[in-house]
């Protein structure tokens, strides 16, 4: 088989260009063939990915989510997907753990090279032209993402969004938002917005987890007595809590978002700035093929 072998140079701990190599030295040992795939920027390598997918076998991403987002981005443009290898290497690895892909390269590669596939869902906004691997937000918390640098992110890992995440609380920052799903139409004014397509958030475990919808979490009409619920999510990710007025949390398949404020909303992607409101967010079952345990299943809802 002959793979292509996706990274960022400068994403993560910025050794993903040795890790390439490595990953390209165990498929030659293995019988394989594979080059790099690199591009200067997000769109470029979105481009690149989606005009190359007929050259290759397989495709095997070095990187965590946001990294991940780009090939399935590129995947959803080009409505053509190709087996997923995974090497996790980015600060969070979310959609890696939630499908138990192992931390350890040479874990990981026997993974790829056992073969064994399963299909996955993702979700998808912009009438397919975005990807959602693994979470989408806005309110406080992608506020508090996008102060967080890549730099900040390397020294300090995930104890970054707790630090920034405290400042944060003694800001006003809601925005009145409806949200429109299946079974639920609610104008609100949403602190905090996530919507996932795993359990897991910041590297953390919050939900059990549906492989077939989504899950979304608002946190909304807050008042001041209401915000150790805020700093209780901040440390904890878990925002999903019984009989509380300013906690819904919902399992759509598909979510209208649309602003109700005068100024924009952006949306965080995975990890990176999104596009603003409104959005239609769809999730689409099993679109992704990856190298995976087959044994892998759900955790009961």
């Amino acid at each position: 088989m002959h793979y292509a072998i996706f990274y960022n140079p400068t994403a993560g701990r910025g050794d993903n260009e040795d890790t390439a190599q490595k990953v390209a030295a165990k498929l030659k040992k293995a019988g394989h063939t594979s080059e790099p795939l690199t591009a200067p920027n997000p769109k470029k390598a979105v481009e690149k990915i989606r005009t190359s997918l007929t050259d290759y076998d397989g495709l095997i991403s070095i990187g965590g989510d946001g990294t991940l987002n780009l090939v399935a981005t590129a995947f959803l443009q080009a409505k053509q997907t190709l087996p997923l290898g995974i090497i996790p290497g980015g600060t969070i690895n979310n959609f890696a753990k939630r499908w138990e892909i192992p931390q350890d390269l040479d874990a990981a590669m026997a993974l790829i090279l056992d073969q064994q596939k399963i299909n996955v869902g993702i979700g998808a906004c912009q009438d397919r032209q975005k990807a959602i691997v693994s979470s989408l937000t806005f309110g406080s918390l992608a506020d508090i993402s996008n102060q967080v640098r890549q730099s900040e992110k390397r020294k300090f890992g995930l104890l970054i969004y707790p630090l920034k995440g405290l400042k944060q609380i003694s800001q006003k920052a809601s925005y009145k938002v409806h949200i429109q799903t299946e079974d639920f139409n609610e104008k609100m004014k949403v602190w905090i917005f996530l919507l996932t397509t795993t359990h897991l958030v910041g590297g953390i475990d919050y939900v059990p987890s549906s492989p077939h919808a989504f899950h979304v979490s608002i946190l909304h009409n807050m008042r001041l007595r209401k915000l150790f619920q805020l700093l209780f999510f901040v440390l904890t990710g878990n925002l999903r809590q019984k009989k509380a007025h300013t906690l819904t949390y919902l399992k759509p398949k598909k979510i209208r978002l649309e602003s109700l404020e005068q100024k924009k909303i952006y949306s965080r992607i995975d990890g990176d700035k999104g596009p603003a409101l409104p959005l239609t967010v769809e999730f689409l079952d099993g679109f992704l093929p990856i190298y995976a345990k087959t044994t892998v299943e759900s955790n009961p809802d």
